[in-house]
């Protein structure tokens, strides 16, 4: 049994991710390149390069200062350069590690600059005076530091080290946010981009392609997901058209069922105002989303439904640990727990008055109410047509 397989494996995987995080960043002409020249690379329209090693671990620093990989990616870059295979003048050379490690070497070359490249070379001399020519990384650092000794001091001004997460989807999830995707569709917009990403490698692959993607048509399915993201985003109407004040004053004169609901349980002044935008805001807001097709009329009646059966069960269970309490005190219980009820819609937080509203909106019908008598009191004012609809 091999047990490095599953650690390899999250080394190919984590390539995908990658080049999705470049895929993000680069602009019109660029081309991003799956095992070409790198595990990653982005070949700019300018002629720039950014050639990129991912080096990844289950559970520990995959970069330590004598680990293999390190040395044996820094000779792969030298003697490609050697080659001519980079040209160091227009070339970026990124190691990327999806763990933290104590800092070390790599983490010295990351922050050298052109003035400290020379200091730096010396430093690792210093600090591998003593490798033994038996140790497995000595015939790399041979190579590196001793026999292109000049091209390694240029070559490190051009290295760049990144340290992410571990699965690459954090530094995704960045560019996302810079590209002003709302945070709930973030999922949303990584899973289906990952899929399609790699669903173009396989096929390109398959018929014997590199696996290239452009920026174009990278950009083409972007802004076609990102105008999906956006209609599926619960935004706030309300915000931009917010509840006008004439039809505030409106409900407040005319007394709306939820508003004589709220008064049967006592509340005062402000809890009614309050009441009422939330009561507007909730249906401007539930009518946009449904005209827009943001929802439909089952998710939000499943909407109701949901704020409906907390609504019973706290009923029930306020009956029983408050039954010294007065009538008013209950409802006042009853509504304040509802009103700070948590509920999703389509798996988003809709916005702040969505769900105080939507109950107003249910005690209106009246299909709720506040008071334990409310059926009663509030049930017969609608049968006999003296309550107000809005």
């Amino acid at each position: 049994m091999n047990y490095n397989a599953p650690g390899q494996l999250l080394g190919y995987i984590l390539q995908f991710p990658r080049a999705l995080y470049h895929l993000l960043r680069c602009g019109p002409g660029d081309r991003v390149y799956l095992e070409v020249l790198g595990d990653v690379t982005t070949i700019e329209d300018s002629g720039l390069v950014i050639t990129e090693e991912d080096k990844s671990s289950q559970a520990r620093n995959p970069l330590t200062d004598r680990s293999v990989d390190l040395w044996k990616t820094l000779y792969n870059w030298i003697q490609a350069i050697n080659n001519g295979e980079y040209a160091l003048d227009n070339t970026t050379f990124v190691l990327f590690a999806n763990r933290a490690g104590r800092a070390g070497i790599a983490n010295l070359l990351g922050r050298a600059s052109v003035n400290e490249a020379e200091k730096a070379v010396d430093t690792i001399k210093s600090k591998f005076s003593n490798l033994s020519h038996k140790h497995e990384i000595w015939p790399y650092f041979d190579y590196v530091v001793r026999k292109s000794e000049p091209v390694f001091t240029k070559f490190i001004p051009r290295f760049d080290l990144q340290i992410g997460s571990g699965t690459g989807a954090e530094e995704i999830r960045t560019e996302l946010l810079k590209k002003f995707v709302a945070e709930s569709q973030i999922d949303f917009v990584t899973k289906y981009l990952a899929g399609w990403h790699q669903g173009l490698v396989i096929q390109r692959l398959s018929n014997k392609q590199q696996a290239m993607i452009e920026w174009e048509e990278f950009a083409h399915e972007f802004h076609r997901l990102f105008e999906k993201a956006q209609r599926r985003e619960l935004i706030d109407f309300a915000l931009i058209n917010p509840p006008n004040t004439n039809d505030v004053k409106k409900h407040l004169l005319e007394r709306p069922l939820f508003v004589k609901q709220l008064e049967g349980i006592d509340a005062d002044d402000d809890v009614i105002q309050d009441a009422v935008l939330d009561f507007i805001r909730a249906k401007a807001n539930r009518d946009s989303w449904i005209e827009k097709e943001l929802i439909d009329e089952p998710e939000a009646a499943d909407f109701e439904a949901k704020l409906y059966e907390f609504w019973k069960n706290q009923r029930m269970k306020l009956g029983i640990t408050h039954k010294s309490a007065s009538h008013e005190e209950i409802g006042m219980l009853l509504f304040l727990e509802c009103r700070s009820r948590q509920e999703t819609i389509k798996d988003q937080n809709p916005p702040s008055a969505t769900v105080s509203g939507t109950y107003h909106s249910l005690a209106n019908g009246p299909v709720i109410g506040w008071h334990p008598d409310w059926e009663n009191s509030f049930r017969n004012i609608r049968e006999t047509g003296n309550g107000t609809s809005n």
